[in-house]
């Protein structure tokens, strides 16, 4: 299956499967326990558990958004085999145009690219070895996390790679801002500073994509951070914040890199949270 369908109100949703990478699960849960988290995220003989690389088509009355591009196709065979990257296409550069594909749509009729972030698994498919993948799109990111992702450190500079951004002509935004009637950024702080998720609305109904502030169902419990994040503690909080709202307002959540769980709605389980009306792959 390489893309699941769903409607939040009066916008028809795709959620596009675009791939798969395999990540160290202690870095991916960061303080929790191996003997817990490998209860919910079995790993490989290299410690390494599988993530979706999930991105989201939204049909809109201004054209068709694309938010988070994945990988790309730019990476060298020593990279792929670190991360375990299996995104290459049939049919297209990427499984991400494949999926476009099956919907009946190319590259060229995009006209939306928004971005959560900068790191490779999300924006990696904003340009290609011939340039802009998406010719026709506007490309939206928050203007602080362009800037942060342009002056790297020690601890950041593995994730933030130049040639998947730099030479992108960007509509910068800032904080909370409509992008268009419908598609609200969202500020969601910790994985990196400027980290932001988006959230959809559309006759009375509401989703939001959450990117990597919860990159899977696995990471629901507040305290399940990855390693990382740069600021898990601005994560706790951005949980706390974002969960209050969420179970109050029936948000459907959308996550990235769940490699089973597309969707979800948040409910009281215990002393936590967990899904109820999930949406698995089929």
């Amino acid at each position: 299956m390489t893309y699941t369908t769903f409607n939040v109100g009066g916008l028809r949703c795709h959620a596009l499967e675009a791939g798969r990478q395999h990540l160290d699960g202690g870095a991916m849960f960061g303080i929790v326990p191996k003997a817990l988290w490998a209860r919910r995220a079995p790993p490989d003989d290299r410690n390494r558990i599988p993530l979706a690389l999930r991105c989201l088509l939204i049909e809109h009355d201004d054209g068709l958004v694309l938010i988070d591009t994945g990988i790309g196709n730019k990476e060298n065979s020593k990279f792929i085999d670190i991360y375990g990257v299996d995104n290459a296409g049939h049919d297209g550069r990427t499984k991400l145009e494949d999926a476009l594909g099956e919907l009946g749509h190319g590259a060229d009729d995009i006209r939306w690219v928004i971005n959560t972030h900068l790191h490779f698994d999300h924006a990696g498919g904003d340009l290609s070895r011939e340039g802009l993948s998406f010719p026709r799109a506007r490309y939206v990111v928050q203007r602080g996390e362009l800037e942060f992702a342009r002056h790297t450190n020690e601890r950041t500079a593995g994730s933030y790679l130049a040639h998947n951004f730099e030479g992108v002509p960007f509509q910068l935004i800032d904080g909370e801002v409509q992008i268009l009637p419908g598609i609200r950024a969202l500020p969601t702080p910790g994985h990196v500073p400027f980290h932001q998720s988006i959230l959809i609305e559309s006759g009375g109904e509401k989703a939001c994509f959450v990117a990597d502030v919860v990159p899977t169902a696995a990471h629901l419990p507040l305290p399940w951070i990855m390693g990382y994040d740069l600021q898990p503690l601005v994560t706790l909080e951005t949980r706390r914040r974002l969960y209050q709202r969420a179970e109050a307002e029936q948000w459907l959540l959308i996550f990235e890199h769940d490699p089973a769980v597309v969707s979800g709605r948040l409910a009281k389980e215990g002393k936590g949270v967990g899904l109820v009306n999930e949406k698995r792959l089929d």
